[in-house]
C-alpha cells in the first residue's frame, strides 16, 4: 500500500528544529537545544523573545553597561520595566571599545593611558569583526541604523615570512596567494597522477576517476596533457604588460614543492576560511564602539556611571547592591525587584554575595583569557601604495605578532596598523611591558615584512591594551574546560533567586558581541516569566 504524503519520511533542517524549540520554549528553549547538540548559543535566534504581558513598573537593577547589560535594559524597558544600570567605568560599552584621540584606559594598578591618534584615525582594541551569521548583532544594527562596512579578514596579497624556517624559503617574503596556488597545484598533481595510475581503483569507478581528474585539472591548474602543475597566473605574474604589446602575460615561477614543505609555510593558511572567520567580515563605520554608542543613545538615561559594585544581596522581596562612586568615594545602595549581573566572573568572585555555594563555585571556576593588542599610526599607507594590500594581514609566524592592515580609510594619507595581537602566554609578557617596549618590539618585527617602511613612517603615536591588566575587565574573555562548562553553566543560566546572569561567558561564543546579546535575550525571557508569575 502506498504511504500517504503525511507518512512519507521528510528532512528536518537545523533551522526547522530550532524554530520548533523556539515555539515551545522561546530563546531559552533554543539555548537548551543547542547545548544538547554541543553547539552553544551562537546565533541561536534572530530577534529578541516575544514576551507576553507587561512589567508594569517592576524594577530591574543591571550590573554593567556592556552590550549584555544595555540589551537587557533596552528590551525590558520596551516592556514596561524600570531599569537602572550601574557601570563602574565612566563610559558604556564594556569591552566594545575603540581607541581614538582622547580615549583613556586604566590598568588594575591605576595607570591611565590616553590615545593620541590623529582625528579620524582609530583602532578597535576590543571587538573588531563580525561574521555574517551573527544575527543578533545585526538585529540592532538594522534597528538602530548603525552604518556598517566590509572588514577584510583575509587578503591573498598579504605576506607570509618564516625567518626560522628550514631550506631556501627561510626568511623569504612570500605572498599568501603564491602559497595557496602552488600548494593547491602540487597536491592536485599528486592526486591526479595516483588516480591515473590506478591507486584509487578500489574507491572509485572508472567514470568517477575521470570526473575527479577533470576536477583536479581545473582546480589545481594542471596541464591536462601530463597532469603537471607548472604555475598559474593565479599566483602572480612574472611580467605584466597591460597593453599586451610584448605577448601574453606569463605566470611567475612556482616555488618548489619540497621547499614549501620544508619551510612549513604550507601550514600558514587553510584552504578554506572557517565559518566564524570568513574572508570578509563586517565592522561598524567609524569604530566598533559605534554599536555601544547606539545602545547608549537608547538607554543612557538609565546608566549610573563611576558606580563600582561592592556587594550583591537579595531576599524574598528584592535585591540590594551597595556601590561606590569612584569619583567622589560616596557609597550608596541601589535596590530593585530583580538583578541581572553582567560583571565579569573573575571580578564578581571577589565580591561579597549571598548566592548559593553552587553558584559561587560556578562563578570562581572558569579561567580568564589573557589577550592584548597594539596599534601604530603610520604617516603613509605604504602597504597600499607599495604592496597593493588593502585590508587583511601578514605574518611572521611569531606568536603574538600579526600585522593587520586597516579596512577603512583606503587611499588616504595616514593609517593605523595593528602590529601585535598576543593571546595566551605571549599576552602575559606583553602586558608586563611598557608601551615604549611594546612599540619597539613591534617595529623590529614588522620591519622584517616591510623593510625600511615601519620605522620610517611610524609617526610616534601608538596605543595598546592588555585586557588581563585592564580595570573592570581583568581578562579578554572567560574560558571553560568542557567538564566545567557542563557542570557550571547550567547553574549560571538559571535564576539564582532574584539574581540572573548575562554576558558572553554564559554563551557558546565567549568573546563575541553576539554571545553577550543573546545571553541577555535568554535571561530577560526567564526574568519576565518569573515576574509574570509574581
Amino acid at each position: 500500500m502506498t504511504k500517504s504524503r503525511s507518512d512519507q519520511p521528510h528532512s528536518f533542517s537545523k533551522r526547522d528544529f530550532l524554530q520548533a524549540f523556539a515555539a515551545v520554549g522561546g530563546v531559552s528553549g533554543v539555548v537548551s537545544a543547542l547545548n544538547g547538540l554541543g553547539m552553544g548559543i551562537a546565533s541561536a535566534a534572530e530577534a529578541p523573545p516575544a514576551l507576553e504581558g507587561r512589567g508594569n513598573g517592576k524594577s530591574v537593577l543591571i550590573l554593567g553597561a556592556g552590550l549584555a547589560g544595555m540589551t537587557a535594559a533596552y528590551e525590558l524597558g520596551l516592556r514596561g520595566y524600570k531599569c537602572q544600570i550601574l557601570e563602574a567605568r565612566s563610559f558604556a560599552g564594556g569591552r566594545c571599545q575603540s581607541s581614538r584621540a582622547g580615549f583613556k584606559t586604566t590598568t588594575v594598578d591605576g595607570e591611565t593611558r590616553t590615545c593620541d591618534f590623529d582625528k579620524g584615525q582609530y583602532f578597535n582594541h576590543g571587538p573588531w569583526r563580525i561574521p555574517a551569521f551573527h544575527h543578533a548583532v545585526f538585529h540592532y544594527v538594522r534597528k538602530f541604523g548603525i552604518p556598517m562596512e566590509i572588514m577584510v579578514q583575509e587578503n591573498d596579497l598579504g605576506y607570509v615570512q618564516f625567518n626560522n624556517a628550514k631550506g631556501p624559503l627561510a626568511g623569504r617574503r612570500v605572498r599568501l596567494r603564491e602559497l595557496k596556488a602552488d600548494m593547491q597545484g602540487y597536491t592536485a598533481e599528486l592526486l591526479a597522477k595516483l588516480t591515473d595510475q590506478g591507486a584509487l581503483d578500489k574507491e572509485l569507478t572508472g567514470q568517477d576517476k575521470e570526473r575527479l581528474v577533470d576536477y583536479l585539472v581545473r582546480q589545481g591548474f594542471l596541464d591536462a596533457r601530463d597532469l603537471k602543475y607548472k604555475g598559474t597566473i593565479h599566483r602572480g605574474l612574472a611580467r605584466f604588460d597591460p597593453m599586451a604589446l610584448a605577448g601574453p602575460n606569463t605566470a611567475s615561477e612556482a616555488l618548489a614543492f619540497q621547499d614549501i614543505l620544508q619551510s612549513g609555510l604550507a601550514n600558514a593558511f587553510q584552504g578554506l576560511t572557517t565559518i566564524d572567520h570568513p574572508s570578509t567580515m563586517y565592522q561598524a563605520v567609524g569604530g566598533m564602539d559605534q554599536i555601544a554608542r547606539a545602545f547608549t543613545r537608547e538607554v543612557g538615561k538609565a546608566i549610573t556611571y563611576n558606580a563600582e559594585v561592592l556587594e550583591l544581596r537579595q531576599n524574598d522581596s528584592g535585591v540590594s547592591v551597595p556601590y561606590r562612586n569612584t569619583a567622589t568615594g560616596a557609597v550608596k545602595v541601589a535596590k530593585a525587584d530583580y538583578c541581572i549581573s553582567t560583571i565579569p566572573l573573575g571580578i564578581l568572585s571577589k565580591l561579597e554575595t549571598d548566592l548559593s555555594d553552587a553558584c559561587k563555585e560556578a562563578i570562581r571556576t572558569p579561567g580568564k583569557m589573557t589577550v592584548g593588542k597594539l596599534a601604530l599610526q603610520m604617516n603613509r599607507r605604504f602597504w597600499e601604495e607599495d604592496d597593493n594590500i588593502y585590508g587583511g594581514s601578514s605574518t611572521l609566524g611569531i606568536p603574538g605578532h600579526t600585522i593587520v592592515y586597516p579596512s577603512y580609510g583606503y587611499f588616504g594619507k595616514k593609517g593605523v596598523v595593528m602590529s601585535a595581537y598576543p593571546i595566551g602566554a605571549p599576552a602575559i609578557a606583553f602586558g608586563e611591558m611598557s608601551l615604549a617596549e611594546q612599540t619597539e618590539q613591534a617595529l623590529e618585527r614588522s620591519e622584517l615584512i616591510h623593510p625600511g617602511q615601519f620605522r620610517k613612517h611610524y609617526d610616534g603615536k601608538a596605543f595598546s591594551i592588555a585586557w588581563q591588566r585592564t580595570r573592570y575587565s581583568e581578562g579578554g574573555w572567560t574560558t571553560w574546560s568542557p567538564a566545567d562548562r557542563q557542570k557550571h553553566l547550567p547553574v549560571l543560566r538559571e535564576p539564582q533567586g532574584r539574581v540572573y546572569f548575562a554576558g558572553d561567558y554564559i554563551s557558546g561564543l565567549a568573546g563575541w558581541q553576539v554571545g553577550a546579546i543573546e545571553s541577555a535575550w535568554a535571561q530577560i525571557e526567564k526574568l519576565h516569566a518569573s515576574a509574570m508569575k509574581a
